[in-house]
């Protein structure tokens, strides 16, 4: 009796260390928000931080790094709540993600980095995480992704007439065709041509000589250059073809980029231009494919945060941090 009464003692004794234990692990991994009918533990928060925040605190000594920690903490708590709640919208709108969603999910990541299967999981292990807990994080992302699309991408409509109003408001970013940008050195024709030509095009062959050399060409066309251009070191911008007289355009649309011509006469003068630059054209289909990627994009931004803003008004959230 005495043995049996000794075994039921430490049996009793046992079962309050064990409950003892769980209530202490209870307390120190804390709820730190209500999110309608879930919560969200500290140790949840905590993980997400070491996921996601593991670029910013790389570089913190472990007493830094706690105190960083501490201070980022309100700001992924408030991710963390959005992301339920689109996680919790997504199943009231019935929406679901199936094991062989999340395997062609793991597969096109493989294929993306051309990884193989030990490869994938070392790196998984360098991240700090398993499998099954990558593939719920997967899983999370195609049913956010799912939501997202059916919410906002899929009511989202670019009108020509949008697409129409932005060209207009930014044509100079899309505007016409081929377009370069030149310096030059110019020195202008004198009256009388015949008898300053030789004089003209020492002063150029001088110019030439210092370029050659080595010398900057904005500062040679600073000092030689006998236009308003000198003052911006012989800079004229951009210009597209059509815009130049014949002989120049000639000259400077044959040029690579950082070509320096020999000097050259116009009918307003003797010419050094440099190709500082080549920009090619825009044609129409891809002008508009880049400006409605633009006004989507824009139109996302609003949209979600749009919703966000109504999911959290609907919701009963409550921070314990």
């Amino acid at each position: 009796m005495k043995k049996l009464a000794f075994l039921v003692l430490i049996y009793l004794l046992l079962i309050n260390i064990h409950c003892s234990l769980s209530y202490g692990a209870v307390l120190l991994d804390r709820v730190v928000a209500v999110v309608n009918n879930e919560v969200i533990t500290w140790s949840e928060l905590r993980e997400r931080m070491e996921i996601e925040g593991k670029d910013v605190l790389k570089d913190f000594a472990d007493n830094e790094r706690e105190e960083k920690i501490r201070e980022l903490e309100p700001f992924f708590l408030d991710r963390m709540i959005d992301l339920k709640l689109q996680i919790q919208a997504a199943d009231r709108l019935g929406l679901s993600v199936g094991s062989s969603e999340i395997d062609a999910a793991v597969s096109d990541i493989k294929r993306k980095y051309n990884l193989a299967d030990d490869e994938f999981l070392k790196t998984l292990k360098a991240e700090g995480l398993a499998m099954e807990e990558y593939r719920a994080q997967l899983k999370e992302q195609i049913l956010l992704s799912k939501a997202v699309r059916y919410e906002i991408k899929g009511n989202i409509i670019i009108t020509d007439e949008q697409i129409k109003e932005y060209y207009e408001k930014n044509k100079d970013k899309y505007g016409g065709g081929e377009k370069v940008r030149i310096r030059q050195i110019f020195f202008p024709a004198a009256k009388n041509a015949d008898s300053q030509k030789g004089e003209i095009e020492a002063k150029a062959e001088e110019a030439m000589r210092q370029i050659k050399n080595g010398k900057d060409f904005s500062k040679v066309a600073g000092e030689f250059s006998e236009d308003l251009s000198k003052e911006s070191g012989g800079d004229m911008g951009y210009v597209s073809r059509g815009s130049l007289l014949k002989e120049i355009e000639e000259v400077v649309f044959s040029l690579n980029v950082g070509d320096v011509s020999s000097p050259f006469w116009s009918s307003v003068g003797l010419h050094i231009v440099k190709l500082e630059d080549r920009t090619a054209g825009v044609d129409a289909v891809e002008t508009r494919d880049k400006i409605k990627d633009i006004l989507f994009d824009e139109a996302f931004k609003l949209k979600h945060e749009d919703w966000i803003n109504k999911l959290r008004e609907e919701a009963y959230i409550e921070k314990k941090l």
